[in-house]
């Protein structure tokens, strides 16, 4: 694919994970998420959330839609969204009409495309888990540990715990010694899959279990005939540095534009 052809596809999985991750979100009021498009901008909203810049962003926006500024940030009612850049949107021209607006660009993220074969890949070090009906709760309480014990009530729990075994949305949990050590999922949309939320608990890092969980994962996606696989790290992180070693390539970076 060209590069431009790379930003279409993973912002499209991004947007449909981001819809995923709302309905599944550990939160003590259920989330609304909103996805409207204006031209060819998309507007994400939470009204229950208006200070999550995950949940409340503009992509997409570009020199073309500079007109409409005003009426889309009007569309979060006094609420400060996060502009989320792609560079084949990013000029001069938005960048001086953002910082008038009093946004200035506070964050990068690195989106990357596997772009080796998947299918022959190293086997992982680890046995993995996949997360089931019945394992379930647990692996919820594993997400409030890697939260540093988050309080969640049982009506939170109930409403969230049929979205971590879904057919396109598998979670998987690594066990040593019987105690929780790493865990992560693997999103799925039309043929194409996305891998998301990898978190080591602090006493096992170092000792290849994000690599083997990422190499898992890819396992995965070439046994269901997946024809792309998509993630997104912080750059210059350690699961940079091991998505690069399994075979990821940057396929281009955003630029998070936050009010001041």
């Amino acid at each position: 694919m060209k590069p431009l052809d790379y930003v279409n596809h993973i912002e499209r999985m991004e947007i449909e994970l981001t819809r995923l991750n709302a309905s599944r979100s550990l939160v003590p009021v259920k989330r609304q998420l909103e996805v409207q498009t204006v031209n060819s901008v998309t507007l994400l909203r939470d009204s229950t959330d208006p200070a999550s810049i995950y949940y409340n962003r503009i992509k997409g926006f570009g020199p073309q839609m500079l007109p409409e500024l005003d009426e889309l940030l009007s569309y979060y009612a006094g609420a400060a969204p996060c502009f989320d850049m792609s560079p084949d949107h990013m000029t001069e021209e938005v960048a001086r009409a953002l910082c008038k607006k009093g946004f200035f660009p506070a964050e990068q993220l690195v989106f990357m495309v596997m772009l080796q074969p998947l299918d022959g890949l190293e086997t992982p070090a680890f046995q993995f888990e996949r997360v089931t009906e019945e394992t379930a709760e647990e692996f919820i309480e594993w997400i409030g540990k890697s939260a540093g014990g988050m309080e969640m009530t049982t009506e939170m729990i109930a409403r969230s715990k049929e979205y971590f075994y879904r057919a396109d949305f598998m979670n998987y949990m690594l066990r040593i010694d019987g105690e929780p050590a790493a865990m992560g999922s693997l999103f799925l949309h039309g043929a194409e899959g996305y891998l998301a939320n990898d978190y080591t608990f602090p006493a096992y890092r170092g000792k290849g279990c994000q690599s083997s969980l990422i190499k898992h994962r890819l396992a995965e996606a070439a046994r269901l005939g997946m024809k792309a696989v998509y993630t997104d790290v912080e750059f210059g992180s350690a699961s940079h540095a091991n998505m690069e070693q399994a075979g990821f390539r940057t396929a281009f970076l955003n630029t998070f534009w936050m009010a001041e």
